[in-house]
């Protein structure tokens, strides 16, 4: 299994946390409408790869910080866990899964509520959402011991059934998760990936966050990654289905140290445009961009990477919100970006910023990762690694050695993959390790 809730700490001071927007220096700005206050925090912070730059195309690293918690208060929970049930789980892969959701069940405490949904060609529901006590724990257990096999795949059943029991919570506030598994493309009900999206998105945007789980080597990771990016969730490759327990017991850990959900990174172009954002999905207005992030826990750190043209020295505001899960408080921070403009290259070397660059170079390279995949599935493997290598010599050139390993560790694994490993494998263990680079 890759693990992919796991991700970086970093400790800052816990008086960081909130809505601490700081006024720093200020900015000289072209126009009538006068200098403007430069905005600092200590966990929102975005940077070019080098402190001067050339006018045009640039990558901007977006870097949030959450603060290290002391004494964390453990937010109340409301699951569901949503299974593939059809044929194609039968035998090990449905034994081990089956295993695995008593498992987490059984971790749950009485603060939490739970339920317990199926889908085949349609949607079942074997445990309506309660309270996690001993005697539903009781009643799940017998409920999952009668999970059967067949029929097909109606992944929009599963989440819109899963979305209903999550509204019956008797918890108020707190987090609210989707764990939606399945081994298999959707072929029932809302099919298109695209429609599929847009449910897990809508489904987000009332407080659900959904993370995926596929298993075995025949589900539609692109469907399923994507799934979890607009659903702000996590999303989870499991070969094998015996892995599932320690997937459950990363996930139930990190919604246990949940400290923002609902989080939003809305951007404000000034001086910039702002193209696409690597691995998230985007939402414009004329005046602003809006990103949604998965939820955030103590001490985590999460990147996103913008890619646009930088045309002057003010490039862009931006703006971080979120809820906690105890109070339901909304919260915000801020920090603006400003830059040098330059026309000589020597001063760009001269000025560049490790840590930014070491972002922009991942976000970058797990863009060469999905490309390389898409040529392995159509001219081989010679190709596709070409195109990994390529990235790699680049890479060398502009990051010191410390800063390669996350890199070199997913280019090598990918070009591992596409030599050795069955095609199938290749491709969603490539795509998972584009994933982890991007965030």
């Amino acid at each position: 299994m890759v693990a992919i809730a796991s991700r970086a700490r970093t400790a800052i001071a816990i008086a960081a946390a909130g809505t601490a927007v700081v006024a720093g220096s200020w900015l000289k700005q072209r126009g009538a409408s006068g200098p403007r206050p430069e905005e600092t925090s200590e966990i929102l912070s975005a940077q070019l790869a080098s402190a001067k730059v050339i006018a045009g195309d640039q990558d901007i690293a977006v870097t949030i910080r959450m603060p290290k918690v002391a004494e964390l208060q453990r937010p109340a929970l409301s699951l569901v866990v949503v299974l593939d049930r059809s044929g194609s789980m039968h035998g090990e892969p449905l034994d081990n899964a089956k295993r695995a959701a008593t498992a987490l069940v059984d971790r749950l405490s009485d603060a939490d509520a739970f339920a317990l949904v199926t889908f085949s060609d349609s949607d079942q529901l074997i445990l309506g959402m309660g309270r996690a006590t001993a005697a539903h724990k009781r009643e799940a257990a017998g409920a999952i011991d009668k999970i059967f096999d067949d029929g097909g795949t109606c992944t929009s059943c599963g989440i819109h059934r899963g979305a209903a029991e999550l509204e019956r919570s008797p918890i108020h506030g707190g987090v609210q998760r989707m764990v939606l598994i399945s081994d298999g493309q959707a072929n029932e009900g809302v099919w298109d990936r695209d429609e599929l999206v847009e449910l897990a998105q809508s489904t987000a945007a009332h407080g659900v966050s959904i993370s995926t789980v596929g298993v075995g080597l025949d589900f539609d990771e692109q469907t399923m990654i994507r799934l979890g990016e607009v659903g702000r969730g996590n999303y989870y490759f499991v070969q094998d289905t015996a892995n599932l327990g320690a997937m459950f017991a990363s996930e139930l850990s990190e919604l246990g140290a949940t400290v923002a959900t609902d989080v939003h990174l809305v951007i404000e172009p000034r001086e910039a445009e702002i193209a696409g954002a690597y691995g998230y999905p985007m939402t414009r207005t004329p005046t602003r961009i809006e990103i949604p992030i998965a939820d955030l826990r103590a001490g985590e750190t999460r990147k996103v990477v913008l890619h646009g043209q930088v045309t002057g020295r003010e490039v862009a505001r931006f703006e971080l919100t979120w809820r906690t899960p105890t109070e339901r408080v909304r919260r915000q921070t801020a920090t603006t970006l400003a830059t040098v403009l330059t026309r000589d290259p020597a001063e760009v070397a001269a000025t560049r910023l490790v840590d930014a660059t070491a972002a922009i170079e991942e976000a970058r390279t797990a863009r060469v990762l999905e490309d390389a995949t898409k040529t392995y599935e159509q001219y081989g493997a010679e190709p596709a690694n070409r195109m990994i290598e390529r990235q790699l010599a680049r890479v060398h050139a502009n990051l010191p050695a410390a800063k390669l390993e996350r890199i070199e560790r997913a280019a090598n694994a990918a070009i591992q993959g596409f030599d050795q490993q069955p095609a199938p494998q290749a491709i969603k263990a490539t795509r998972t390790h584009a994933y982890l680079l991007e965030r």
